[in-house]
């Protein structure tokens, strides 16, 4: 993992370039931005094994996601609580999770 330091504005926007297209960002309602991507389900115990492989990644990397869970649609939102703001740590996670999608 890399250093935890907040990325500012413009280093996000370049690095979520570098993830699919599929990552957006967004600003939560503390004003901390973060990256978030929608994983659609095929049934709900489908979804609860897609967060469970989520889980397992975040845990190997001691980097954890949010994860919100509305029935089939399921939401993992990083960043990084310490530092208020994106990292490249949660870049490199949000590359290490997407082939679960």
């Amino acid at each position: 993992m890399e250093e935890k330091k907040a990325l500012t504005e413009q280093e996000l926007d370049q690095k979520i370039k570098e993830l699919t297209p599929e990552w957006k960002k967004d600003i939560n309602e503390k004003g901390v931005p973060f990256i978030y991507r929608v994983h659609h389900a095929k049934t709900y115990l489908d979804g609860i094994d897609f967060v469970h492989k989520v889980a397992e990644a975040a845990e190997a990397s001691n980097h954890h996601p949010d994860i919100l869970i509305h029935y089939k649609r399921i939401t993992v939102r990083y960043w990084t609580h310490t530092v208020s703001g994106v990292t490249l740590a949660d870049i490199q996670m949000a590359q290490k999770i997407d082939p679960l999608f």
